[in-house]
């Protein structure tokens, strides 16, 4: 038997969404999250970002250059669409336990990777066939344990 990978740790629920501010706009008029923290990620992602309670709820925008895993989960119809689960992962060593895990599960990561020097790692886990939607893991260690430190609190 292999393995598990790690279901502790939880702290994000992830939403695509072809318009950001229309999907901003729902979360404050309709479940009362009314400050985001926008910032464009890449050429082809702009993100938000705001907690509700100890959850946080990030909303990823995406044109037509963004890679599969994000253009191929937006919503056809409706605001925003469910993507991923954010797990947070401890430490280095909890983090090398997690892709000795993933490993030996089988599944497929179609991106991974690190920025800030190394002090965040991060990669989505396609659990589509188990859970409709993929879990993202991210490892922040040094400078990285602050960059939520912005995002808006309720």
């Amino acid at each position: 038997m292999s393995a598990a990978l790690p279901l502790t740790g939880f702290y994000q629920f992830g939403f695509v969404t072809r318009d950001l501010d229309a999907a901003t706009a729902r979360l404050g008029e309709r479940y009362g999250i009314a400050r985001f923290r926008r910032k464009q990620a890449n050429p082809w992602m702009q993100t938000a970002h705001a907690w509700a309670g100890d959850t946080m709820i990030e909303i990823i925008a995406v044109n037509a250059e963004a890679p599969p895993l994000y253009r191929d989960h937006l919503p056809d119809d409706g605001i925003a669409r469910l993507h991923h689960l954010g797990y947070r992962i401890a430490d280095p060593a909890g983090w090398e336990a997690l892709e000795e895990a993933i490993s030996a599960s089988g599944l497929v990561v179609p991106m991974k990777g690190a920025v800030m020097d190394g002090h965040l790692r991060y990669a989505y886990v396609d659990t589509r066939a188990d859970l409709g939607i993929y879990i993202e893991y991210v490892c922040l260690t040094g400078p990285a344990e602050r960059i939520y430190d912005d995002v808006p609190r309720p």
